[in-house]
């Protein structure tokens, strides 16, 4: 895995890489409420669908359809081939069973994701 981080980890790099780190836990188990936990109330996600994701009301119902439609039992352990945290910014590029590769960043604020956004190339 490549992994790239600041000099020195800030106080923020920190904070942001324990949201990370929660936030896949949340995604191997394919819990939807521990992974909802991780995001501020009026969070958005932005993932190449057209239409940006808002608030936690939204946020459930997309996670609900992606561990049941898109990453259901078995596919949810991932290999994450390059980690970068910056300050409030955290970056993945991963695999998984039926993801040939994905990547999401995170902006962490307040100790909750703020800002999100994924793309991946599924296979079929």
């Amino acid at each position: 895995m490549n992994t790239n981080t600041e000099h020195g980890f800030t106080e923020q790099s920190l904070q942001t890489r324990v949201v990370l780190d929660r936030h896949l836990e949340a995604f191997r188990l394919g819990d939807v409420e521990l992974t909802l936990l991780d995001y501020a109330s009026d969070a958005v996600i932005i993932n190449g669908t057209g239409k940006i994701i808002h608030g936690h009301d939204e946020i459930r119902e997309t996670f609900v359809q992606v561990y049941r439609d898109f990453f259901p039992d078995g596919t949810r352990n991932i290999t994450i081939d390059e980690l970068a945290v910056h300050g409030e910014t955290a970056y993945i590029r991963w695999r998984a069973k039926n993801a040939v590769m994905a990547t999401d960043t995170l902006i962490v604020r307040g100790g909750k994701i703020a800002i999100q956004t994924f793309a991946g190339l599924f296979r079929e």
